[in-house]
């Protein structure tokens, strides 16, 4: 089995708590010649089985029955619940007394979702609206009616747009939200008919420009005085949007809305976007110094790190990575070198370009000289860097 020898990372998760029994199954992520795979290894199930002592504790024995060094394993991916990263008896905690090294990746999807839902709360206490609110109403408002639904259908009709079924949005499950939002968007036309409103300004997305751009020149996240006033633009310079700007325009000039009522929607907006930044750099890994090494596997970013970054993780993972002594250490510095210097084509679209297959085949290329891998130090550690 590969993970005997080979660095791996772990993925478990929790089945919604809709049945008598809860599943949480794992999955191995490894590399493999050139590309990520992955395994499914064991998955414990049951009405008591959610537990972090039950989860951690099948996934210890499955390791161990087959083998499996806990050194291997370079990192768990796993969602933001106390059970799973709480400081003390969690899945994570357990782990990490097996393997310090151990990076623990949470959800970053989830925060990023808090992220936005901590933001609307704040636009939500100036302007009076929730999105989130207005997804559950309209969902529910057609729910179970033929009638409704029936009248919406014409109304598509008045507005030459195909008709489609509102969605119906359940807190818990957050990725819905969007879809939901988007489904009302699409069919807002018919629904402001239906429902004969024309408050369609908040109902557009916001951009994050709010700021002056003297005031971001040269300064990283951490150092922006983003709640400082001075430091921000104006409400009419505020970037919401062509449409949402184009709407407010048109309304304010047709009297039906008032200054005031722009006033309080810049306000609004720019709450929004204030909370939007203050949550995302205290829940976001912004400094994690793992991530921030990783850069260099990025063939973009290839010239603009510096060999401190491979060193980072062949100092982390000692055992993964024995490149520890005075001219191993100069070897790693001379391929570095070497792979800031490579020519590597690129894609006309370079997100296209597919890192995992590249530094699999860098492992394999050997230099027509000296017949030797071109960068035998640094393929490990980006192939590690990669899972």
């Amino acid at each position: 089995m590969k993970m005997r020898e080979n660095p791996f990372t772990l993925v478990t998760d929790g089945s919604n708590d809709t049945g008598l029994e809860k599943m949480n199954p794992l999955t191995v992520r490894i590399f493999d010649i050139n590309k990520v795979v992955h395994l499914d290894m064991c998955t414990t199930s049951g009405r008591r089985f959610d537990t972090a002592e039950v989860i951690y504790t099948k996934i210890n024995d499955t390791l161990q029955e087959n083998d499996i060094p806990w050194r291997n394993c370079v990192g768990l991916s796993i969602d933001n619940a106390p059970v799973n990263t709480g400081a003390r008896n969690s899945i994570s905690a357990r782990m990490l007394k097996e393997n310090g090294s151990i990076y623990i990746h949470g959800s970053p999807c989830h925060i990023i979702h808090n992220t936005a839902k901590h933001a609307g709360q704040k636009f939500m206490e100036i302007s009076g609206f929730d999105p989130e609110d207005l997804t559950v109403d309209v969902g529910y408002w057609f729910k179970g009616s033929t009638n409704r639904k029936g009248y919406l259908a014409e109304f598509c009709e008045f507005h030459e747009s195909e008709y489609m079924e509102m969605l119906l949005h359940i807190s818990m499950r957050w990725l819905s939200l969007e879809r939901c939002i988007t489904r009302i968007l699409r069919q807002y036309g018919p629904l402001t008919s239906y429902f004969k409103s024309l408050n369609d300004k908040v109902h557009q997305e916001l951009c994050a420009r709010f700021m002056k751009p003297s005031a971001l020149q040269g300064r990283q996240v951490h150092d922006i005085f983003y709640k400082d006033p001075l430091n921000q633009l104006p409400g009419e310079k505020r970037n919401v949007g062509f449409t949402t700007r184009a709407t407010l325009n048109r309304l304010l000039e047709a009297g039906d809305i008032t200054p005031q009522e722009v006033q309080l929607f810049q306000q609004a907006a720019l709450a929004f976007l204030v909370r939007a930044v203050e949550y995302g750099i205290n829940k976001l890994p912004l400094k994690e110094a793992l991530l921030r090494h990783t850069r260099f596997v990025d063939v973009q970013q290839r010239t603009e790190c510096g060999v401190e970054d491979a060193l980072y993780f062949i100092d982390r993972f000692q055992e993964l990575l024995p490149f520890h002594g005075p001219e191993e250490q100069d070897k790693v510095c001379e391929e570095f070198l070497e792979y800031q210097l490579m020519d590597i084509p690129m894609p006309q679209d370079p997100t296209t370009f597919n890192v995992e297959e590249f530094w699999g085949s860098m492992s394999s290329i050997k230099c027509k000289v000296t017949d030797k891998t071109t960068v035998p130090t640094q393929s490990p550690a980006a192939a590690k860097i990669s899972l």
